[in-house]
């Protein structure tokens, strides 16, 4: 997307986490390495250089293929862990 490329285009090349969060709480997220984490209530994405952590009501992957992953329920909170946060205290290894 022409958007990212203009946003991210002065962070020195550092695959970053991409996300879009609709109005009724679906998600789409690009760049996703692994889900380290999936409930009903919880999902865990691990990008190259961050993890993170999605929280809601309903949660459910409608599509995940070659790093995009669709997601589908009402998305109440979104955070990025930092690296001694994330699983196992790595960044982007579970």
């Amino acid at each position: 997307m022409r958007l990212y490329d203009e946003i991210f285009k002065n962070v020195d090349g550092a695959a970053l986490a991409r996300c879009i969060i609709v109005p009724r709480g679906d998600g789409y997220f690009e760049g996703v390495k692994s889900v380290a984490d999936f409930s009903d209530t919880k999902l865990t994405l691990v990008f190259p250089r961050q993890t993170v952590e999605i929280e809601g009501k309903g949660l459910c992957i409608k599509k995940y293929c070659d790093g995009d992953l669709q997601l589908f329920g009402e998305i109440h909170s979104l955070r990025v862990l930092l690296p001694n946060q994330a699983p196992n205290g790595k960044k982007g290894d579970v």
